[in-house]
Protein backbone atom coordinates (compact mmCIF):
# COMPACT_ATOMS: atom_id res chain seq x y z
CA UNK A 1 0.00 0.00 0.00
CA UNK A 2 0.77 3.30 -0.50
CA UNK A 3 1.34 5.68 1.90
CA UNK A 4 -0.53 8.66 1.76
CA UNK A 5 0.50 12.25 2.69
CA UNK A 6 0.80 13.45 6.22
CA UNK A 7 2.07 17.16 6.27
CA UNK A 8 -0.54 18.85 3.80
CA UNK A 9 -0.28 22.78 4.61
CA UNK A 10 -3.43 25.03 4.55
CA UNK A 11 -0.70 28.32 4.14
CA UNK A 12 1.55 26.48 1.61
CA UNK A 13 -1.85 25.92 -0.40
CA UNK A 14 -2.93 29.79 -0.26
CA UNK A 15 0.37 30.86 -1.37
CA UNK A 16 1.31 28.24 -3.90
CA UNK A 17 -2.45 28.67 -5.60
CA UNK A 18 -1.56 32.32 -5.80
CA UNK A 19 1.71 31.79 -7.52
CA UNK A 20 0.55 29.53 -9.74
CA UNK A 21 -2.63 31.10 -10.89
CA UNK A 22 -4.90 28.56 -9.23
CA UNK A 23 -3.10 25.68 -10.90
CA UNK A 24 -1.50 23.73 -7.62
CA UNK A 25 -4.55 24.00 -5.84
CA UNK A 26 -6.33 22.36 -8.58
CA UNK A 27 -3.88 19.37 -8.33
CA UNK A 28 -3.84 20.03 -4.47
CA UNK A 29 -7.70 19.49 -3.94
CA UNK A 30 -7.66 16.16 -6.70
CA UNK A 31 -5.31 14.52 -4.68
CA UNK A 32 -6.84 15.79 -1.20
CA UNK A 33 -10.14 14.09 -2.29
CA UNK A 34 -8.30 10.81 -3.31
CA UNK A 35 -6.42 10.71 -0.03
CA UNK A 36 -10.19 10.50 1.59
CA UNK A 37 -11.42 8.02 0.00
CA UNK A 38 -8.16 5.98 0.43
CA UNK A 39 -7.72 6.53 4.66
CA UNK A 40 -11.52 6.18 4.75
CA UNK A 41 -12.46 3.40 2.84
CA UNK A 42 -10.57 0.34 5.50
CA UNK A 43 -12.79 1.32 7.71
CA UNK A 44 -16.23 1.29 5.99
CA UNK A 45 -18.02 -1.56 4.64
CA UNK A 46 -19.46 -0.35 1.98
CA UNK A 47 -18.77 2.19 -0.88
CA UNK A 48 -21.94 4.45 -0.11
CA UNK A 49 -19.83 7.18 1.61
CA UNK A 50 -17.29 7.38 -1.47
CA UNK A 51 -16.79 10.78 -2.54
CA UNK A 52 -16.30 11.75 -6.52
CA UNK A 53 -13.29 13.07 -7.59
CA UNK A 54 -12.62 16.96 -7.64
CA UNK A 55 -13.66 17.65 -11.08
CA UNK A 56 -16.83 15.43 -10.53
CA UNK A 57 -17.16 17.63 -7.66
CA UNK A 58 -16.84 20.54 -8.77
CA UNK A 59 -19.00 20.37 -12.54
CA UNK A 60 -21.68 19.06 -9.56
CA UNK A 61 -21.24 22.24 -8.04
CA UNK A 62 -21.52 24.32 -10.91
CA UNK A 63 -24.47 22.79 -11.90
CA UNK A 64 -26.10 22.76 -8.86
CA UNK A 65 -25.04 26.70 -8.21
CA UNK A 66 -22.53 25.54 -5.23
CA UNK A 67 -24.44 23.51 -3.30
CA UNK A 68 -23.26 20.25 -3.99
CA UNK A 69 -20.62 21.32 -1.85
CA UNK A 70 -22.39 22.28 1.30
CA UNK A 71 -23.74 18.62 1.05
CA UNK A 72 -20.23 16.87 0.15
CA UNK A 73 -18.87 19.16 3.33
CA UNK A 74 -21.68 18.22 5.21
CA UNK A 75 -21.54 14.66 4.38
CA UNK A 76 -17.54 14.17 4.17
CA UNK A 77 -17.35 15.81 7.75
CA UNK A 78 -19.55 12.82 9.29
CA UNK A 79 -17.90 10.69 7.48
CA UNK A 80 -14.17 11.38 8.81
CA UNK A 81 -15.28 11.97 12.31
CA UNK A 82 -16.94 7.89 12.09
CA UNK A 83 -13.41 6.93 10.49
CA UNK A 84 -11.23 8.51 12.96
CA UNK A 85 -13.26 6.48 15.90
CA UNK A 86 -12.66 3.32 13.83
CA UNK A 87 -9.16 4.26 13.96
CA UNK A 88 -9.14 5.27 17.41
CA UNK A 89 -8.73 8.87 17.37
CA UNK A 90 -11.32 11.75 18.54
CA UNK A 91 -12.08 13.90 15.57
CA UNK A 92 -14.30 16.87 17.32
CA UNK A 93 -15.48 18.36 13.62
CA UNK A 94 -18.44 17.09 11.72
CA UNK A 95 -20.84 17.90 9.06
CA UNK A 96 -22.38 20.18 11.00
CA UNK A 97 -19.60 22.05 11.74
CA UNK A 98 -17.98 22.48 8.14
CA UNK A 99 -21.93 23.04 7.02
CA UNK A 100 -22.11 25.93 9.60
CA UNK A 101 -18.57 27.57 9.01
CA UNK A 102 -19.35 27.25 5.36
CA UNK A 103 -22.55 29.16 5.74
CA UNK A 104 -22.07 31.42 8.49
CA UNK A 105 -18.65 31.75 8.12
CA UNK A 106 -19.16 33.86 4.77
CA UNK A 107 -20.97 36.73 7.15
CA UNK A 108 -17.10 37.07 8.99
CA UNK A 109 -15.02 38.37 6.12
CA UNK A 110 -15.67 35.29 3.70
CA UNK A 111 -13.34 33.68 5.84
CA UNK A 112 -15.86 30.33 6.46
CA UNK A 113 -14.96 28.18 3.63
CA UNK A 114 -11.64 29.02 4.38
CA UNK A 115 -11.92 27.75 7.71
CA UNK A 116 -13.33 24.62 6.55
CA UNK A 117 -10.74 23.72 4.16
CA UNK A 118 -8.25 24.18 7.09
CA UNK A 119 -9.93 21.79 9.43
CA UNK A 120 -10.89 19.42 6.59
CA UNK A 121 -6.70 19.28 6.32
CA UNK A 122 -5.75 18.93 9.64
CA UNK A 123 -8.42 16.08 9.96
CA UNK A 124 -7.11 14.40 6.55
CA UNK A 125 -3.33 14.55 7.80
CA UNK A 126 -4.47 12.70 11.18
CA UNK A 127 -6.03 10.29 9.41
CA UNK A 128 -3.41 9.75 6.87
CA UNK A 129 -0.86 9.03 9.93
CA UNK A 130 -3.74 6.16 11.39
CA UNK A 131 -3.69 4.82 7.95
CA UNK A 132 -0.14 4.57 7.26
CA UNK A 133 0.39 3.27 10.84
CA UNK A 134 -1.73 0.49 10.79
CA UNK A 135 -1.51 -0.13 6.82
CA UNK A 136 1.63 0.72 5.46
CA UNK A 137 4.52 1.00 8.04
CA UNK A 138 2.07 -2.31 9.84
CA UNK A 139 2.41 -4.35 7.18
CA UNK A 140 -1.24 -4.97 6.92
CA UNK A 141 -1.81 -7.34 4.36
CA UNK A 142 -0.93 -11.17 5.45
CA UNK A 143 -2.28 -14.04 7.17
CA UNK A 144 -2.58 -14.53 10.94
CA UNK A 145 -3.10 -18.64 11.28
CA UNK A 146 -4.63 -20.37 13.91
CA UNK A 147 -1.38 -20.57 15.91
CA UNK A 148 -0.79 -17.05 15.09
CA UNK A 149 1.65 -16.90 12.66
CA UNK A 150 1.71 -14.06 9.79
CA UNK A 151 1.88 -14.96 6.15
CA UNK A 152 2.92 -12.30 3.64
CA UNK A 153 3.11 -11.98 0.27
CA UNK A 154 5.89 -13.52 -1.83
CA UNK A 155 6.60 -14.78 -5.40
CA UNK A 156 6.35 -18.62 -5.45
CA UNK A 157 6.73 -18.93 -1.43
CA UNK A 158 5.22 -21.30 0.60
CA UNK A 159 4.51 -20.39 4.36
CA UNK A 160 4.51 -23.07 6.84
CA UNK A 161 4.02 -23.20 10.51
CA UNK A 162 7.24 -22.66 12.50
CA UNK A 163 6.84 -23.36 16.14
CA UNK A 164 7.85 -27.43 15.94
CA UNK A 165 5.20 -27.62 19.10
CA UNK A 166 2.89 -27.38 16.16
CA UNK A 167 4.58 -29.64 13.17
CA UNK A 168 3.79 -32.50 16.29
CA UNK A 169 0.04 -31.74 16.34
CA UNK A 170 -0.76 -31.72 12.64
CA UNK A 171 1.07 -34.91 12.94
CA UNK A 172 -0.50 -36.75 15.41
CA UNK A 173 -4.02 -34.23 15.17
CA UNK A 174 -5.12 -31.71 17.54
CA UNK A 175 -7.82 -32.63 20.42
CA UNK A 176 -9.78 -30.52 20.01
CA UNK A 177 -13.60 -29.32 19.32
CA UNK A 178 -14.11 -26.35 16.06
CA UNK A 179 -17.45 -24.88 18.13
CA UNK A 180 -19.22 -21.95 16.14
CA UNK A 181 -17.19 -21.13 13.46
CA UNK A 182 -17.92 -17.97 11.68
CA UNK A 183 -20.87 -20.01 9.14
CA UNK A 184 -22.16 -21.21 12.97
CA UNK A 185 -21.53 -24.83 12.10
CA UNK A 186 -20.62 -27.20 14.91
CA UNK A 187 -17.53 -29.86 14.01
CA UNK A 188 -16.14 -32.59 15.94
CA UNK A 189 -12.86 -33.12 16.74
CA UNK A 190 -10.26 -33.98 14.08
CA UNK A 191 -9.26 -37.44 12.99
CA UNK A 192 -5.38 -38.31 12.15
CA UNK A 193 -4.10 -38.52 8.48
CA UNK A 194 -6.74 -36.69 7.29
CA UNK A 195 -5.91 -34.64 3.85
CA UNK A 196 -4.64 -31.29 3.98
CA UNK A 197 -5.99 -28.12 1.42
CA UNK A 198 -3.67 -25.11 0.41
CA UNK A 199 -5.12 -21.54 -0.33
CA UNK A 200 -3.12 -20.33 -3.41
CA UNK A 201 -3.57 -16.46 -4.07
CA UNK A 202 -2.78 -16.24 -7.90
CA UNK A 203 -3.12 -12.67 -8.22
CA UNK A 204 -3.45 -9.89 -6.00
CA UNK A 205 -1.31 -8.42 -2.95
CA UNK A 206 -0.04 -11.54 -1.69
CA UNK A 207 0.42 -13.21 -5.56
CA UNK A 208 2.48 -16.22 -4.48
CA UNK A 209 1.73 -16.84 -1.07
CA UNK A 210 0.27 -20.25 -0.33
CA UNK A 211 -1.80 -21.04 3.11
CA UNK A 212 -2.21 -24.28 4.46
CA UNK A 213 -5.42 -25.38 5.44
CA UNK A 214 -6.11 -28.29 7.82
CA UNK A 215 -9.29 -30.26 8.27
CA UNK A 216 -12.22 -27.88 9.05
CA UNK A 217 -9.79 -25.35 9.16
CA UNK A 218 -11.67 -21.39 8.62
CA UNK A 219 -9.70 -18.82 6.97
CA UNK A 220 -11.89 -14.76 6.94
CA UNK A 221 -10.74 -12.82 4.26
CA UNK A 222 -11.20 -9.42 4.61
CA UNK A 223 -9.95 -5.64 5.86
CA UNK A 224 -11.01 -5.71 9.32
CA UNK A 225 -7.95 -7.22 11.21
CA UNK A 226 -10.50 -7.70 14.26
CA UNK A 227 -12.86 -10.22 12.39
CA UNK A 228 -10.38 -11.72 9.55
CA UNK A 229 -7.08 -13.59 9.56
CA UNK A 230 -6.21 -12.71 6.51
CA UNK A 231 -6.19 -9.30 5.70
CA UNK A 232 -6.01 -7.51 2.21
CA UNK A 233 -6.65 -3.84 1.74
CA UNK A 234 -7.77 -3.53 -1.41
CA UNK A 235 -10.16 -0.85 -2.07
CA UNK A 236 -12.96 -3.68 -3.21
CA UNK A 237 -12.72 -5.89 -0.24
CA UNK A 238 -14.81 -5.32 2.33
CA UNK A 239 -14.46 -5.55 5.86
CA UNK A 240 -15.43 -9.10 6.20
CA UNK A 241 -15.33 -10.43 2.72
CA UNK A 242 -15.61 -14.06 3.06
CA UNK A 243 -14.59 -17.61 4.22
CA UNK A 244 -12.75 -20.33 2.86
CA UNK A 245 -13.13 -23.63 4.74
CA UNK A 246 -11.12 -26.93 3.88
CA UNK A 247 -13.54 -30.24 4.46
CA UNK A 248 -11.01 -33.38 4.21
CA UNK A 249 -13.25 -36.03 4.48
CA UNK A 250 -15.20 -34.05 1.17
CA UNK A 251 -12.05 -33.51 -0.83
CA UNK A 252 -13.45 -29.57 -1.03
CA UNK A 253 -13.85 -26.13 -0.29
CA UNK A 254 -17.03 -24.37 1.54
CA UNK A 255 -16.73 -20.35 0.77
CA UNK A 256 -19.08 -18.26 2.07
CA UNK A 257 -19.95 -14.53 0.75
CA UNK A 258 -20.16 -11.60 3.43
CA UNK A 259 -19.02 -8.74 1.02
CA UNK A 260 -20.67 -5.59 -0.79
CA UNK A 261 -18.94 -6.62 -4.24
CA UNK A 262 -19.13 -10.34 -4.18
CA UNK A 263 -16.91 -13.14 -4.84
CA UNK A 264 -16.85 -14.59 -8.34
CA UNK A 265 -16.00 -18.44 -9.42
CA UNK A 266 -13.89 -19.41 -12.01
CA UNK A 267 -14.85 -15.88 -13.04
CA UNK A 268 -18.23 -16.37 -13.79
CA UNK A 269 -21.15 -15.75 -11.73
CA UNK A 270 -20.74 -14.65 -8.25
CA UNK A 271 -22.06 -16.54 -4.96
CA UNK A 272 -25.18 -15.73 -3.23
CA UNK A 273 -24.51 -14.13 0.16
CA UNK A 274 -24.62 -15.50 3.34
CA UNK A 275 -25.01 -18.93 2.04
CA UNK A 276 -22.26 -21.68 2.46
CA UNK A 277 -21.35 -22.57 -1.37
CA UNK A 278 -19.89 -26.19 -1.71
CA UNK A 279 -16.81 -25.43 -4.29
CA UNK A 280 -14.64 -27.99 -5.94
CA UNK A 281 -10.43 -28.54 -5.29
CA UNK A 282 -9.31 -26.21 -8.27
CA UNK A 283 -12.16 -23.44 -8.01
CA UNK A 284 -10.66 -19.76 -8.71
CA UNK A 285 -11.99 -17.75 -6.61
CA UNK A 286 -12.10 -13.78 -7.43
CA UNK A 287 -13.06 -11.29 -4.92
CA UNK A 288 -14.53 -7.97 -5.76
CA UNK A 289 -13.47 -6.43 -8.74
CA UNK A 290 -10.77 -8.65 -9.37
CA UNK A 291 -8.08 -7.51 -7.92
CA UNK A 292 -7.20 -10.46 -5.53
CA UNK A 293 -7.94 -14.15 -6.76
CA UNK A 294 -7.28 -17.46 -4.42
CA UNK A 295 -7.10 -20.54 -6.20
CA UNK A 296 -8.39 -23.72 -3.66
CA UNK A 297 -5.75 -26.11 -4.33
Amino acid sequence: MERRKEDRSFLMLILLSIVTCGIYGIIFYWNLFQDINVVCRPKENDDSQQSPNYLIAFLLSIITCGIYFYYWYYKQGNRMQRVGHEYGIVIEENGTTYLLWALLGTLLFGIGPLVVMYLIIKNVNRLSVCFNREYVDGNAGGYSGRYGQNYYAGQNQSYGYENQNNAFEQEIGREEHFQNNNDGVTYGTPTIGLKQGTLVCTRGMMKGAQIPLQDREVVTIGRDSAVCNLILTDMDISRRHCTVQFSSSENCYYVTDYSSLGVSVNGGKKLEKHVLTKCEKGTKILLGEGSNEFLLQ
